[in-house]
């Protein structure tokens, strides 16, 4: 069984759960982390998780769970909740997915509305297509926000430390 940060008298730093992680597992973390703040300009809340699932990081858009995270001595899981018509979809790209994922997706016990799969990355000769996969996963359960274009007051702003003479017509 896989030993999770259940501690509640104590709230863990990035630190503590990069080193409860452990290299390099914690890279594979790291990167999941950087992907779903950087792709859906979001910041994690830290939540305590009861003694069952431990300190997780939640990712919430809208209101609605991305994906949470578990940090546990020397792997990680991680939370990805489907609907019943993004499972149909991830279900007909299986063979796009690694191992792991595919298991997930085919032995995860279905409800009315969809399923809930915990994917735990613990082998390190898997754990990049994991993310990879668990990524994609993300992106079939919500769309990431398109960018702004920036503002008059931003290209000012960008512009105020260009030299002028640079820019050719």
């Amino acid at each position: 069984m896989h030993e999770r940060m259940t501690d509640k008298t104590t709230q863990p730093s990035d630190a503590d759960m990069i080193q409860v992680i452990g290299q390099p597992l914690a890279g594979a973390w790291s990167e999941l982390r950087r992907f779903l703040v950087e792709t859906y300009q979001i910041v994690p809340v830290l939540d305590s998780g009861g003694k069952k699932y431990g300190w997780n990081l939640q990712h919430r858009s809208g209101g609605k769970p991305l994906c949470e995270m578990y940090p546990e001595h020397g792997s990680f899981t991680a939370l990805v909740i489907l609907g019943k018509a993004e499972l149909d979809q991830a279900l007909a790209r299986l063979d796009t997915f690694g191992a792991t994922v595919q298991r997930a997706l085919l032995e995860t016990p279905r409800f009315h509305d969809g399923c809930w799969m915990y994917i735990r990355a613990a082998d390190v000769t898997t754990s990049q297509q994991d993310v990879l996969d668990i990524e994609q996963l993300i992106l079939i359960k919500k769309k990431p926000p398109r960018k702004r274009p920036p503002t008059i007051a931003s290209a000012r702003s960008m512009l105020k430390g260009m030299n002028t003479e640079d820019i050719h017509e």
